[in-house]
């Protein structure tokens, strides 16, 4: 399966072991971030266009993985504004969410829960064959 990694920029050595472990799984990957140096990089230009880019790779994917394992302000399994928006364009186009760890409880989580989105607690290996 073709799966597009969804993530916060705090979790990039979490984002490149499920690479890794998916890799190892027979999945394909389509990162969400081209190279490390890019989540420090300061020009908003090519922050936008990389975004539009992965938003297209999103497009040629089977699914989507959210690595939602962070906590953030209190609130465990946390789901960025870009993660929470590349999910609803996922869904828009009738691919597989999968949620890394389990559903927010967060205003939107009627929102989330109408993705129909696969929980995978952890498990990466319930994402099924490749």
């Amino acid at each position: 399966m073709k799966i597009a990694l969804s993530g916060n920029v705090h979790v990039i050595p979490e984002i490149m072991d499920v690479q890794e472990r998916l890799i190892f799984l027979k999945h394909k990957v389509v990162p969400a971030f081209k190279y490390v140096d890019q989540v420090i990089e300061s020009d908003e230009h090519r922050k936008k266009n990389d975004r539009s880019l992965f938003l297209r790779k999103i497009r040629n994917c089977d699914a989507i993985l959210v690595l939602n394992n962070l906590e953030k302000q209190g609130r465990k399994n946390y789901i960025s504004g870009c993660s929470f928006l590349e999910m609803g364009f996922a869904h828009a186009l009738g691919k597989k969410i999968f949620l890394l760890d389990g559903i927010p409880n967060v205003s939107y989580k009627e929102e989330i829960l109408a993705m129909k989105p696969i929980v995978l607690n952890g498990n990466l290996e319930r994402i099924g064959n490749p």
